[in-house]
């Protein structure tokens, strides 16, 4: 599935490509790294970026599940992690991370996502937290 569908981000503030599994509870995603990525610098993607690509990932994940009711993608917002540890400055070009992200508290627009990235023999992790406001509210 085109990641873009379910997401209130247009190019070149994407950072998903695409869904590729998504249950009641969690998602998995995929990102390549490309020249045309946002922030991408000679030596890649910086891996500062994770946080977007997480948040992105949890963003995917409530529009798909707005979509079964036909409710069209809407902002949320992250509200931060506690602790999240980058074990390298950049993702190269040419990679692919595969993200996954699963709900481990939602009540009232407020989530928590257990949310990991895998690239190359490197696991990214960070438990987020967001907030989805209701509809016209903001």
């Amino acid at each position: 599935m085109n990641a873009i569908d379910y997401i209130p981000h247009q190019k070149p503030m994407v950072f998903i490509d695409t869904v590729t599994t998504v249950t009641e509870n969690s998602i998995e995603a995929s990102l390549e790294i490309t020249s045309e990525l946002m922030f991408v610098q000679e030596e890649g993607l910086p891996t500062w970026v994770s946080i977007e690509i997480m948040a992105q990932t949890i963003s995917a994940y409530a529009g798909f599940q707005g979509s079964k009711s036909e409710r069209a993608p809407r902002i949320g917002y992250l509200l931060g992690t506690r602790r999240m540890v980058l074990p390298m400055a950049y993702f190269a070009l040419g990679k692919t991370l595969k993200i996954h992200a699963q709900r481990e508290y939602s009540h009232e627009g407020l989530g928590q996502f257990l949310c990991e990235i895998e690239y190359e023999d490197h696991k990214i992790s960070a438990l987020l937290s967001v907030y989805e406001p209701e509809e016209g509210m903001s």
